[in-house]
């Protein structure tokens, strides 16, 4: 199955193919610009992977935690080109999505513990618990670093971009019994796409996953002028 992988959602843009294996993936680290960079990055992609878009017969998408406008690019550029070419579209957490490289990147027990934390650009981050497969083990949510410290256990893993803020909080001892993974950082097109494409029979809309509510507000009376 060949699939489109896509990821726009935290710090980064990162398009890929998979076809059981990463045919072709392009991962760019930026903090904005990322509507300029994504469809360019598509069409990167498909070609170096050496076939059509009729070929696609999937496409994976980061649906959240994330930036309202990263997301909306994502799911926007998903969207219409699933349209296109009628093919499905389906969603893929960021969260899970780092997990899933982080399990695969470094083998554990079948005991172990995986944490993500992921930027949000305020006091909290987002955090989420897996197992050593990347399978979720509780439900997404925002925290202040000090309560992910009271959280930790000895031998968890700990990886994703606000990784470093949650060592900051822990004393001396706990550092010493944690593994942080720090070659694992942000969500990876071609993890997306594998995800999507293992669970095809029971997919996750490609809805946007929202913890915080959007930043930009409606203005008082629709925007329109007061009298």
């Amino acid at each position: 199955m060949k699939v489109l992988g896509i990821d726009s959602a935290l710090g980064a843009c990162s398009v890929a193919v998979w076809d059981k294996t990463v045919l072709s993936r392009e991962h760019e680290v930026m903090t904005r610009g990322h509507v300029e960079k994504l469809v360019p990055m598509i069409q990167g992609v498909v070609t170096v992977a050496g076939i059509g878009y009729d070929q696609l017969e999937l496409i994976a998408v980061s649906i959240g935690p994330g930036s309202f406008t990263g997301l909306r690019a994502g799911l926007a550029a998903a969207r219409g080109l699933g349209l296109a070419l009628n093919i499905p579209v389906h969603g893929v957490t960021t969260l899970e999505a780092v997990a899933t490289s982080a399990a695969r990147l470094h083998p554990t027990k079948p005991s172990d513990v995986i944490l993500v934390a992921l930027e949000t650009k305020r006091s909290d981050i987002y955090v989420q618990t897996f197992d050593n497969q990347g399978i979720a083990q509780g439900e997404p949510s925002a925290e202040l670093p000090t309560a992910v410290a009271d959280l930790i256990v000895d031998g968890m893993h700990i990886c994703g971009d606000a990784a470093d803020r949650i060592l900051t909080k822990l004393d001396s001892d706990q550092r010493k019994n944690v593994n942080l993974l720090g070659d694992v950082e942000r969500p990876d097109a071609g993890e997306i796409a594998e995800i999507a494409a293992r669970r095809i029979r029971n997919p996750v809309p490609a809805e946007p996953l929202y913890i915080h509510p959007p930043a930009a507000k409606i203005p008082e009376a629709a925007g329109r002028l007061r009298p």
